[in-house]
């Protein structure tokens, strides 16, 4: 693959009025980072039914994470997570994130062909409420993060990446909104949690100045409306 940042190689479309260009843009980089959890979480045997519930609960979608996967199709997802991982050139998202982006111990790092089985694995019945909720709190973490990172970065203004998750993304609700609604203090709890999570898989996991910031005031996100 080609070791050069493509600007416009995308999933879905961008906000208009980016404040920066980087590889991964801003809503096309939080969607990749959800989509390489589910991918965590698949690798660690939670069924498709578990995490696709789990991405409905997290973000309020009608439709769930790995379904939204399959309608863009695995292929254009994964070539898309592929360049995310890529570590062979010097530029910012590598500076920041480190290996968050990496494909170790993920399900998309496997042949197409052994995703689309794994996925079709459907299973019915009760989902256990802990393990759902578990799994909720890590689709938040992760969303969290990017979304303060982003913003912090300056690549996108807050209420436009609000409305992109909302109306590109399918969610009922933006990250800062979410982040609102649970709270700054336990939206840190979130993320720490990830962040240990994270740790021990040897995967890195920056946590933004300006989330730690927020946490410290003690203060939830003034959204502005657009």
């Amino acid at each position: 693959m080609d070791s050069k940042p493509k600007a416009n190689f995308n999933l879905v479309a961008e906000p208009t009025g980016l404040g920066k260009e980087r590889r991964g843009g801003a809503v096309n980089l939080l969607l990749g980072a959800i989509i390489l959890e589910a991918g965590r979480m698949l690798k660690e045997g939670r069924s498709f039914n578990e995490v696709e519930l789990a991405s409905q609960k997290a973000f309020g979608q009608s439709q769930g994470l790995l379904s939204f996967c399959q309608q863009l199709g695995f292929p254009k997802i994964m070539e898309f997570l592929n360049y995310l991982a890529q570590d062979d050139f010097d530029d910012e998202l590598l500076k920041v994130y480190d290996n968050f982006f990496s494909l170790k111990e993920n399900v998309f790092s496997l042949p197409g062909e052994n995703i689309a089985s794994l996925v079709e694995k459907k299973i019915t019945g009760d989902l256990d409420e802990k393990t759902m909720n578990l799994l909720v709190r890590r689709f938040l973490a992760v969303a969290f993060m990017v979304a303060a990172e982003v913003l912090g970065a300056g690549l996108v203004e807050m209420s436009k990446l609000e409305e992109a998750c909302q109306q590109t993304l399918g969610w009922k609700k933006g990250p800062f909104s979410l982040m609102n609604q649970v709270g700054i203090q336990e939206t840190m709890r979130m993320v720490i949690e990830q962040l240990e999570i994270c740790h021990r898989k040897e995967i890195n996991f920056p946590v933004p100045d300006l989330l730690i910031n927020q946490a410290q005031a003690n203060a939830p996100w003034v959204i502005k409306v657009m």
